[in-house]
């Protein structure tokens, strides 16, 4: 008993340390994998456990912001590493994204954002003329 008070110490004191500007919301997890190309991102976040009424998304110019809730597991556990609680995650994005084409699906507990780059942050050519 006195291992699992002492524990349980040491990671809300853990917690309380990586507290950011998002309060009492741990930002450590989930853990993601960002791809880019010239005109589109995929970010992928593991987050097993987690339902999709439980996830919020906002992208907002060059940051994904991914806010999820995570139940802890019922009963006593002897040991427990799976993380529990509220988190938030904001991740700097490579370019603007446009809002109004993103798209995200959660499968086997991967979750899959597709963002694709606003056209007013798009490289133009331009033309020389001669004179």
């Amino acid at each position: 008993m006195f291992w699992n008070d002492w524990y349980g110490w040491q990671r809300n004191l853990w917690d309380l340390a990586q507290q950011g500007r998002a309060g009492n919301v741990r930002r450590s997890y989930p853990g993601i994998k960002l791809y880019a190309g010239e005109n589109e991102a995929l970010i992928r976040a593991e987050v097993p456990g987690v339902k999709t009424e439980d996830l919020e998304l906002e992208v907002q110019d060059e940051e994904l912001s991914i806010r999820l809730k995570r139940e802890a597991a019922q009963g006593e556990a002897l040991r427990n590493e799976r993380p529990h609680g509220e988190y938030e995650k904001v991740v700097r994005l490579p370019f603007r994204a446009n809002p109004e084409k993103v798209s995200a699906d959660l499968r086997a507990g991967v979750l899959n954002v597709r963002l694709e780059r606003a056209l007013e942050d798009r490289p133009r050519k331009i033309a020389v003329a001669v004179s």
